[in-house]
């Protein structure tokens, strides 16, 4: 082929061509591995979202059941200071006195005895089984006798009225459970009779039956 024919001019497009020209892009398609990255950044955003929705979820769960169980313990403690306070009232108060003072050289207080804030089964034995003989309570010996109400209460009305007499007047001891009652109760036979005073709670209780230095504390209370 001659030089001639090399340099030809390529044909012009007439403006009626150029006028129905239109333009395109060429196909190019998107790499696999490009792919690949963006499904899993998807998935994992997907993943991300749905766990901390559930995450929320449960977490409010626990709260709301925690609050309703602090809710159920309140109010459950509650009844159990209002029945411990009217079986006081029908049972308790002509001896023992509203304000848990008992009556001086007749009836030990309440209020700071160490029978009533220390191990809880002392208060719960002696309203089981009653109790008659010496007792040192507050700096004061106190030799009456008080009957038993094992037979006339329930498991709950004595973990109650137990309960209130060791959260009233300064008391601040932990209440009682009817289990506790209860098992209190299977110990010895219902009728055993009354405990021989503060020497033969001792045994039972650990409770010291002499006016040691914790007794001589109730007695500036």
């Amino acid at each position: 082929m001659s030089d001639q024919e090399n340099s030809r001019p390529e044909p012009q497009r007439s403006q009626l061509e150029e006028s129905r020209f239109e333009p395109y892009e060429v196909n190019r398609p998107i790499p696999v591995f490009v792919l690949a990255v963006a499904v899993a950044l998807m998935a994992w955003g997907v993943y991300t979202l749905l766990s901390g929705s559930g995450s929320s979820t449960e977490t409010a769960g626990r709260e709301e059941a925690s609050m309703a169980e602090t809710a159920g313990d309140s109010a459950g403690q509650g009844a159990l200071m209002t029945t411990g306070a009217s079986i006081f009232e029908s049972n308790c108060v002509t001896c023992h006195q509203a304000n848990g003072s008992g009556i001086d050289g007749a009836v030990p207080p309440l209020a700071g005895s160490r029978y009533v804030t220390g191990a809880a089964e002392a208060p719960v034995q002696i309203l089981l089984h009653g109790i008659g003989g010496a007792i040192a309570v507050a700096g004061e010996v106190y030799d009456g006798r008080m009957p038993r109400f094992g037979e006339t209460l329930s498991d709950r009305e004595i973990a109650a009225v137990v309960s209130y007499i060791r959260q009233q007047w300064g008391n601040s001891a932990g209440t009682v459970t009817p289990a506790l009652v209860n098992e209190q109760r299977g110990r010895f036979p219902a009728d055993r009779g009354p405990w021989g005073g503060g020497s033969e709670l001792e045994s039972v209780t650990g409770i010291s039956a002499q006016l040691t230095r914790v007794a001589a504390t109730e007695a500036s209370q």
